[in-house]
C-alpha cells in the first residue's frame, strides 16, 4: 500500500513539474520580447542579434503572409518581409540583425503588423523587430 502510495505522489510530481515546464515554454514562444537579462540567462551562445532572434525566439524571422480580400487590387496573397528598427529607424529586412553584435542588446521586441502600423505609419502589412541597443 505504502509503494502506491509512493508512487502516485511520485507520478502526480512528474505531472506538475512537466504541466509547469510546459506553460514556461509556451509563454517565452508567445513572448514578444527579448530583454538582455533574459538573453544572459539562456546562456546561448550568439554573435549577432540574428543568431539570438535565431535560437530563442525563431518565428519572429518568418515571413508572413498577407492576405487581401478577394476583388480588391492586389487580391493574390502576398508576402510581407520582417523589418528591423533599431532605436526607433527603419533599416531595412530583417538580414540587418546580422550586422548587429549581440553583446549591444538591450532588448528585442517583435511588432505584428497592426503594432507596427500603429508604430510607424502605414507599412504595407509588414510586422518588424525592434532593437534598443545599450548605451
Amino acid at each position: 500500500m505504502r509503494a502506491t502510495t509512493m508512487r502516485l505522489v511520485t507520478l502526480a510530481l512528474a505531472t506538475v513539474c512537466s504541466v509547469s515546464a510546459l506553460q514556461a515554454l509556451q509563454a517565452q514562444r508567445r513572448s514578444k520580447s527579448l530583454s538582455a537579462e533574459e538573453i544572459e540567462k539562456s546562456n546561448v551562445v550568439a554573435n549577432t542579434a540574428y543568431d539570438l532572434v535565431e535560437t530563442l525566439r525563431p518565428r519572429w524571422l518568418h515571413v508572413h503572409e498577407l492576405v487581401r480580400l478577394p476583388g480588391t487590387p492586389g487580391s493574390s496573397p502576398q508576402s510581407t518581409p520582417v523589418y528591423v528598427y533599431v532605436n526607433d529607424v527603419n533599416m531595412g529586412p530583417v538580414d540587418y540583425l546580422k550586422t548587429i553584435p549581440a553583446r549591444n542588446i538591450q532588448e528585442l521586441r517583435y511588432l505584428d503588423q497592426n503594432e507596427t502600423a500603429s508604430r510607424y505609419g502605414p507599412t504595407d502589412g509588414q510586422v518588424a523587430i525592434v532593437v534598443i541597443l545599450k548605451r
